[in-house]
């Protein structure tokens, strides 16, 4: 499964059983952003947890 996600264009969070992928093009652009930006980690997650809010998805912590 990791194979085919790469194939994708997608990243798994886990080498043996992902739940999640992340996009390749994502992880470019957080290293972009990382390059910018000494905050970088917290301008990517406050962006994407804005970003699926508002799309009815919320973070349960």
């Amino acid at each position: 499964l990791p194979q085919l996600l790469l194939h994708s264009g997608l990243f798994p969070t886990s080498p043996s059983q992902p739940r999640i992928a992340v996009s390749v093009d994502l992880l470019g652009f957080y290293r972009a952003l990382f390059q910018c930006s000494c905050d970088s980690v917290n301008a990517l997650a406050s962006a994407l947890k804005s970003h699926y809010e508002r799309r009815g998805f919320w973070m349960i912590t």
